[in-house]
């Protein structure tokens, strides 16, 4: 009997001391993970997507304004124009909370941007951590968490001024919300599953596609399509996750069907050449390398039971979502940014694989598998931070502060210029028209809008237009006919390394 005692006293002691140190464990990575965000996060946001950033940082910035105005009545209204420069493309969540935080610290400060991303993406590791450690052991869901935490491309990405990380980390907070549903049953995990869901839909309309074959798979894991159907859960849930994007998407249904048509049905033929999918595994290597996407769909093939049934909802959500925005596969890295979501799921199995063989294995090896983690997460961290580091993109801000105070005020402006005008528009506080950079009129022809005839489309464009400013010269370069058409017309208004205006009503032909 004093035996018994005394083991069932060392196993609760071994519990005790395994949940401390994974605790402990999981602390340091998510304070390690944030230490490697913070790294130069006060640079301007130009590492990654910087056009999508800039967008977001005009948005927080009108809504900045309109809760905190200013006595200069040119500057609020240039400021809060900012928000109609941009195309409403999901409801300003991130951007408002940016907004609340300037407000909070009296001016507005862009890094803070990061921060608050970098924070949401933690909070996602942090339920792949529940998820994983309830589905298989504090080991493997450290393990995942890290991976989720340190890659690179997800250390990059998820610090990015753009909704994508709350809604990945929404998504990971459905994920775990369903599967304790799928135990249970409850009304409790069904309300939460929906409130996830609907959030992550809201945050970014793409996540349907996601939760919509996570939920869908869950479902039947847990019964069939006929008391699906019947049931008042399944319901409930459907009805939560559709009501609260639909008070933003349904008012807004006829942008979205502009969207739908020009993004999705008119690109959808590239869907259909063989290239397609060719280009589509050589993109993931460059952001995952291909051994990890390899080793997730083991993980695919290896997992049991509910969790099987998660794994194969998000992975054919994913070759659908990847089948039907085929452009933004090829183009958009961030657009697979729940695919580090997923692989960091579908690599447990193989953990777990590994891990049951370790055990059987001397202590060696286990601290041999254990320091070879560390190295991992260790160099992903470094990379991560060489990508930081050494890169200096003040000088960003001078110039762009600099062409818009050499552009005259006396009419409005056309121009050839970097990452859609953003930077120009939040630095140099104008905002002008664009002219196609040479992506763009790749993609107006797939659309079927070829520019075939030059000059009526330029006058066509230039309407209205008091001067062309052209600061991205590699694309003016691209553009032959616009180069010659601008220099055998229109007199030089300014010529600075770096800009270049004409002026559109004064001719050379005169």
């Amino acid at each position: 009997m004093a035996k018994t005692t005394r083991a069932k006293s060392q196993s609760a002691k071994s519990i005790i001391l395994e949940a401390r140190w994974s605790f402990a464990a999981l602390v340091i990575l998510l304070v390690a993970a944030l230490g490697v965000r913070m790294i130069d996060i006060a640079d301007p946001p130009l590492d990654f997507h910087p056009t999508r950033q800039y967008r977001g940082a005009l948005i927080a910035r009108s809504i900045y304004y309109q809760l905190s105005p200013v006595e200069d009545a040119a500057e609020q209204a240039q400021a809060l124009a900012g928000r109609d420069s941009v195309a409403a493309l999901e409801p300003p969540i991130v951007e408002s909370i940016v907004a609340l935080s300037y407000l909070a610290m009296g001016a507005e400060q862009l890094w803070v941007a990061g921060l608050i991303s970098s924070l949401f993406w933690l909070a996602g590791a942090y339920f792949v951590y529940l998820l994983i450690q309830r589905m298989s052991s504090s080991a493997s869901a450290l393990i995942a968490m890290a991976f989720f935490l340190f890659l690179p491309f997800a250390v990059a990405a998820s610090r990015s001024f753009q909704p994508d990380p709350l809604m990945v980390a929404l998504i990971a907070a459905a994920t775990y919300a369903g599967y304790r549903w799928g135990e249970e049953g409850s009304w409790k995990w069904t309300v939460w599953t929906g409130i996830a869901a609907g959030m992550a839909v809201l945050v970014k309309a793409v996540a349907l596609y996601f939760l919509g074959g996570l939920l869908i798979a869950l479902v039947l894991s847990r019964m069939t399509l006929r008391t699906a159907l019947k049931d008042k859960q399944v319901w409930a849930m459907a009805a939560i996750s559709t009501v609260l994007p639909a008070f933003y998407y349904v008012p807004n249904i006829s942008s979205g069907g502009g969207y739908i048509e020009n993004w999705i049905l008119r690109l959808l033929p590239q869907a259909f050449e063989p290239g397609f999918y060719i280009r589509w595994p050589v993109f993931l290597g460059d952001l995952f390398g291909l051994m990890t996407v390899l080793l997730g769909l083991v993980g695919l093939v290896l997992a049991q039971g509910k969790f099987r049934a998660i794994l194969w909802g998000l992975w054919v959500s994913y070759a659908l979502y990847g089948i039907t925005l085929p452009h933004q596969t090829l183009t958009h890295n961030y657009y697979h940014l729940p695919l580090v979501l997923i692989l960091a799921l579908s690599i447990v199995p193989v953990i777990d694989a590994i891990l049951s063989e370790l055990v059987k294995r001397e202590r060696f090896w286990r601290f041999g598998f254990v320091g070879l983690m560390l190295a991992a997460i260790a160099f992903n961290a470094w990379i991560s931070r060489s990508n930081f580091v050494g890169v200096n993109n003040e000088v960003e801000i001078s110039y762009w502060t600099e062409v818009g105070a050499a552009l005259p005020t006396d009419g409005r402006s056309i121009g050839l210029v970097q990452h859609y005008g953003h930077l120009l528009n939040y630095y140099g506080r104008r905002d002008i028209a664009l002219w196609p950079v040479t992506g763009e009129i790749q993609l107006a022809a797939l659309r079927g809008n070829n520019m075939d005839d030059f000059e009526p489309a330029f006058l066509d464009r230039t309407a209205g237009m008091r001067y062309f400013v052209v600061t991205s010269f590699n694309q003016l370069t691209k553009q032959p006919v616009l180069q010659e058409y601008l220099n055998t017309n229109y007199a030089v208004y300014a010529d600075q390394p770096g800009y270049r205006i004409y002026d559109l009503e004064t001719s050379l032909a005169q």
